[in-house]
């Protein structure tokens, strides 16, 4: 059986993820557990508190899971394979928990005001981490010829970019052909891709 604490955590994220921040009150996260709002405040002093211990285990959860998709992507040859990989999984990973995306939608496009900066503080310190492996393969990828020689960060900024916009995509259209992903994917690495073979040196 779960702990008090763990439904109450439970409760909340999909509360925040449902009703955002603002709207979401500490009595209602006590009726969704079936406690009295004072047996709440035993466990959390604030909704602020409770919030962001509820934060924290998400942008955990979301480290590790996308640092194991990236530590597979290493293990494949081909830089296509790898971006691919990168770019399927993270996809996958939100279209397949559309609370968890609308949870991590609300706290960008509306955050806590009296959280957003240190939210945003703790955001841009991860994503910084999964950028820069990201960044790696594709100045790999240039190097050995894969992709087209570019400035490293406009690719990565052209990859994030098409990558977000199709999750929208499958998150607005949850019966979007899985196969719609490739035929993108495709279209993307027609324009990254080193077709001509050549490989850039300084």
């Amino acid at each position: 059986m779960k702990s008090t604490q763990i439904r109450l955590k439970e409760a909340a994220f999909s509360l925040f993820a449902a009703h955002g921040y603002e709207s979401t009150t500490m009595s209602q996260i006590a009726n969704a557990v079936g406690i009295k709002k004072p047996t709440l405040y035993s466990y959390y002093e604030s909704k602020e508190e409770l919030f962001l211990s509820v934060f924290n285990e998400v942008a955990e959860e979301y480290r590790q899971h996308i640092g194991q998709i990236l530590e597979e992507a290493l293990q494949m040859e081909s830089t296509k394979d790898q971006l691919y990989h990168v770019f399927r999984g993270y996809i996958t990973y939100f279209a397949q928990n559309p609370e968890l995306s609308a949870f991590w939608n609300r706290i960008l496009i509306f955050p806590p005001a009296s959280l957003k900066e240190e939210l945003f503080i703790q955001i841009s310190n991860l994503e910084s981490g999964l950028y820069e492996r990201v960044a790696e393969i594709i100045q790999a990828g240039m190097d050995w010829g894969d992709l087209r020689h570019n400035v490293v960060l406009d690719t990565l900024f052209s990859f994030y970019c098409l990558r977000e916009g199709l999750l929208l995509a499958v998150l607005l259209n949850p019966d979007l052909e899985p196969r719609k992903i490739e035929v993108v994917w495709e279209n993307i690495w027609y324009g990254i891709g080193n077709y001509r073979g050549v490989v850039h040196e300084e």
